[in-house]
């Protein structure tokens, strides 16, 4: 994740460059940006910082983001592949416990290994 001051100078320099009449100011000056990201992945590591620093370093914590649409894939990909039927089950029931644990739905080792 990186963090929200990225973010904002993006937008910034992209207003700066983009909108010469300077009266209507959008997002990203007006232009469409496609981030890609996973939120279960770690917070960002702020040496020294506090939990209160670590928060408001997301980009949750930034002002664009009542201005981003989170858009979430539904079709595993991987799986479109010509895989066996054992490989494609195997594939598709790791990829539902990864999912499981990003969700906090596992929350003691399922099989010792873990």
């Amino acid at each position: 994740m990186a963090n929200r001051f990225c973010f904002e100078a993006l937008d910034r320099s992209l207003n700066d460059i983009i909108n010469n009449d300077g009266d209507s100011i959008s997002p990203f000056g007006g232009r469409v940006i496609v981030f890609g990201g996973d939120f279960r992945q770690t917070l960002l590591v702020i040496p020294g910082g506090s939990r209160s620093d670590i928060i408001n370093a997301t980009i949750n914590s930034s002002y664009l983001w009542d201005d981003y649409q989170v858009l979430s894939l539904t079709k595993n990909m991987q799986l479109q592949n010509n895989l066996d039927m054992t490989s494609a089950t195997e594939l598709k029931e790791f990829s539902k416990w990864i999912l499981d644990v990003g969700d906090g739905k596992i929350s003691e080792p399922n099989d010792g290994y873990a």
